[in-house]
């Protein structure tokens, strides 16, 4: 028995076609790749990488704010600013996945440090003017041990008093061994509560390691510019804070011009906007592109990535639709149709396949949800009134159930929408 099958030659040129629009259409397909291979629309968003990085470039200090869903693109206008700053001869960027270097659900304050202080050593140490200069490559090569140490902690042994040791477990947790006896400490409040948490100690200590680091790079001719992506994907907003207090902070002591995402939750509830405007020099957010009014916009997305070569151009508006403006919803849908053809042995995408794809979506969306949501849902529907103030409510925004195309204007998605359950008068 032959050990393969050949294909007709005719169907050949069939599967290579969907294979090739397959691999355009990958939703999970990692941002630079995509960038690389041409299939981006760089001025989706008015060319907002532009911004972020002409401000990193002439504010040294300055800290940006990028937010938005999941899926709106945060992450490739993130690598083109990087890209723009990669180009200029004075700057050196830093480009970090804290998702990549961390679990983001046991985030501790000094992570983003840890990780910049990693790259901005790795950095340091491909230059080779670094290692002309023996002492000081010897100098800067302690600096990355006590960073990695920060980063990855470190192993200390110390020799035990055995008798100091079975005294402490009759001790109160307050209490403190000094001079062979335990001495009750005490710690009395002042007035004056500072506005911020004063630095914690092992992040004001690396202060001056990372200080050594950015000497290093400038010598060069250059300075820092840091981008964070991936904290978009923090659930709890606190933990985004906690940062912001002690990591960003450090930065902009130190002049290290930021670029970060944020998760969506931080724009919302009860003086929250007001704190991201004190904190951050400028924040970007990134809403859903309204298939409404921008349709030929998410159409430049999918003839960018060679949807015309399956796709008749006067049905990609149903594309569009069913994505509600969502990129990645956008990507996956014009995937999936593609799927549902060719097992179907259609040449080409359907308007059938799409609607069959679009209901897959929404089946995907409206899982998990219970009888209280959907009411919610449904009356968003009627009355385009949406409270925000509401975690509930917040919960339906975050999860893509619910689409910002503006500060007024929050619609279902579409894909929920044709497929949410109604009672009996609402379908009559």
């Amino acid at each position: 028995m032959p050990s393969s099958v050949t294909a007709p030659e005719g169907q050949l040129s069939r599967r290579d076609k969907f294979r090739a629009y397959m691999q355009a259409f990958n939703p999970t397909a990692p941002a630079r790749e995509v960038i690389e291979a041409g299939l981006v629309c760089e001025d989706l968003h008015q060319s907002l990488y532009r911004n972020l990085a002409a401000r990193a470039d002439l504010e040294p200090g300055c800290q940006q704010l990028l937010v938005g869903g999941v899926g709106s693109g945060k992450t490739t206008e993130l690598i083109l600013a990087e890209r723009w700053l990669g180009m200029q001869p004075h700057v050196l960027p830093v480009y970090v996945d804290v998702s990549a270097d961390t679990n983001l659900s046991s985030l501790n304050m000094g992570a983003l440090i840890a990780s910049f202080g990693m790259r901005l050593s790795f950095e340091v140490f491909a230059s080779e003017a670094i290692w002309q200069d023996k002492e000081k490559a010897e100098e800067l090569t302690k600096i990355d041990e006590k960073v990695m140490e920060f980063a990855y902690g470190k192993r200390i042994e110390r020799p035990l008093n055995r008798l100091a040791a079975l005294s402490s477990l009759s001790a109160a947790p307050t209490d403190e061994f000094q001079n062979g006896a335990f001495v009750n400490t005490e710690t009395v409040p002042g007035k004056l509560i500072p506005p911020f948490p004063a630095l914690d100690r092992d992040i004001r200590e690396m202060r001056g390691f990372i200080s050594e680091l950015l000497a290093a790079v400038k010598e060069t001719k250059k300075e820092v510019v840091v981008v964070f992506d991936g904290l978009d994907r923090l659930l709890d907003p606190n933990k985004f804070w906690s940062i912001v207090y002690q990591d960003l902070r450090l930065l902009r002591e130190l002049k290290v011009s930021v670029i970060a995402t944020a998760p969506l939750s931080v724009l919302f509830g009860v003086g929250v906007g007001q704190s991201i405007s004190d904190h951050f020099d400028r924040v970007h957010h990134l809403t859903v592109i309204p298939n409404d009014s921008a349709v030929t916009s998410l159409e430049l997305v999918l003839e960018r990535r060679g949807v015309t070569n399956l796709l008749d151009p006067g049905i990609a508006y149903f594309i569009c639709n069913y994505s509600g403006g969502v990129l990645r919803d956008l990507i996956s849908v014009a995937r999936d149709a593609a799927e549902e053809a060719y097992v179907s042995d259609h040449d080409y995408i359907s308007v059938g396949d799409i609607e069959k794809v679009g209901h897959q979506l929404g089946i995907g969306y409206l899982r998990g949800l219970g009888p209280e949501a959907i009411n919610r849902l449904l009356r968003l529907e009627s009355s385009k009134s949406f409270d925000l103030g509401q975690p509930s409510n917040l919960e339906l925004l975050v999860t893509r159930r619910v689409l910002e195309y503006s500060s007024t204007d929050f619609r279902v998605h579409p894909a929920l929408l044709s497929v949410i359950p109604r009672p009996e008068s609402q379908r009559a």
